[in-house]
């Protein structure tokens, strides 16, 4: 991270999909990077083969065999936005023959391109090249399985992924929106928004809010489980509503100091920085 990083708070959910995400840009480079990876391996496995065995080993030919893996990369693509639209309908059988039925769909439509590919790949090397038939049912024959078992449960993933998103806005409803702070004999709601960030004096609490400061007998640990996931605690004495940061700088030696969407400032010790990792380290 650079030492000043501009910080812009979004609510950042999984799409439809319910797997890959603006906000989860990795998981995605992620994913295809492990299908090349898999494709690398197995032409390397190849290259072993051909030195242990003396025989010619065909570069080419040998990586055109390997596109088997990346193909995942686009039919998964297609086959998450299928089951998330499959997913809206209210009937569970509906839903699990649908799912079935595009698992199976792709799967085919998968092996169908990777011999059509094979197929022209053949045409072009081969004087007497196979047909497009035969390579088919060569491939539904030995790949059947795995690009089956592959997409069932890359399709229970996505499942997962997606109830648990649902799951996770469900809750966020539920979050208080109002907090009560109890001063002596009175007792003031106060919206959770306006609170800019909690400090700790002592046995008191100072509750900074956009028009007041207000003083409560109470503790950071006791008061940030009256508060919403957004509020973090940053410092052994500082609590900060995320979504009014503007801006992190870097102190050299794993502190920052955050500034406010009002351009004050308070620090993020490098033992809670891990409360903001993921969202804004």
């Amino acid at each position: 991270m650079s030492n000043s990083d501009s910080f812009y708070p979004t609510t950042r959910s999984l799409p439809s999909g319910g797997v890959f995400s603006e906000g989860h840009k990795k998981y995605f480079i992620g994913f295809c990077a492990f299908w090349l990876f898999i494709a690398f391996l197995e032409f390397g496995q190849d290259y072993i083969s051909s030195v242990l065995q003396d025989s010619a080993f065909r570069a080419g030919e040998s990586l055109s065999y390997k596109l088997f893996w990346p193909l995942f990369i686009p039919f998964f693509m297609l086959l998450d936005y299928g089951i998330s639209k499959t997913e809206a309908l209210k009937s569970r059988v509906f839903v699990a023959t649908g799912i079935i039925f595009q698992i199976v769909l792709v799967t085919i439509a998968h092996l169908l391109v990777f011999s059509v590919f094979l197929f022209g790949v053949s045409i072009l090397i081969h004087d007497n090249p196979m047909t497009l038939l035969y390579i088919l049912f060569e491939k539904l024959s030995t790949r059947l399985y795995i690009a089956l078992s592959v997409y069932t449960a890359l399709s229970a993933l996505t499942v997962f992924v997606k109830r648990r998103r649902d799951q996770g806005q469900k809750e966020s409803q539920f979050q208080p929106q109002t907090i009560t702070i109890k001063n002596g004999r009175t007792n003031l709601v106060v919206d959770v928004n306006d609170i800019k960030w909690i400090r700790s004096d002592g046995a008191y609490l100072d509750i900074i809010t956009d028009s007041q400061k207000h003083v409560v007998l109470d503790s950071l640990k006791n008061i940030i489980q009256s508060l919403p996931d957004h509020f973090k605690r940053i410092h052994k004495s500082t609590i900060v509503n995320t979504h009014r940061i503007e801006e992190l700088q870097s102190r050299g030696n794993g502190d920052y100091d955050v500034i406010l969407d009002d351009e004050n400032q308070v620090r993020l010790s490098r033992n809670y920085a891990d409360a903001l990792r993921g969202n804004l380290l």
